[in-house]
C-alpha cells in the first residue's frame, strides 16, 4: 500500500512546493558558482594577455597566468606594469 500523503492532493502539493524549491535553491547555487568560476576565467585571461604582450610567448605562460591571477590577481598586475622580471614573478 502506498503512502496516503503522496495519494493526497495536499501530498501532491507539499511535493510540488519542495521541487520548486529545490529547482530554485539549486539553479541560484549553479549561477553563483558559474559566475564564479567565469570571473576566475576571466582573470586567467586577462592575465595571459598581459603577459604575452609584455614577455612574449613562454614555455609556461599558461601556467604562471594561472598562478599569479589565483593569487593577489591585482597586485600581480601592478607589478608586471612596474616592470617585475619573469624570475620575479615566477618566484
Amino acid at each position: 500500500m502506498g503512502n496516503v500523503l503522496e495519494q493526497s492532493e495536499l501530498g501532491r502539493e507539499i511535493a510540488r512546493r519542495n521541487l520548486k524549491q529545490g529547482l530554485e535553491k539549486g539553479r541560484e547555487e549553479g549561477l553563483e558558482q558559474g559566475l564564479e568560476q567565469g570571473l576566475e576565467q576571466g582573470h586567467v585571461g586577462s592575465m595571459r594577455a598581459i603577459l604575452l604582450a609584455k614577455y612574449g610567448q613562454l614555455d609556461d605562460l599558461d601556467d604562471l597566468a594561472r598562478r599569479l591571477a589565483e593569487h593577489d590577481n591585482d597586485g600581480n598586475i601592478a607589478r608586471i606594469l612596474a616592470g617585475a622580471t619573469l624570475a620575479q614573478l615566477r618566484s
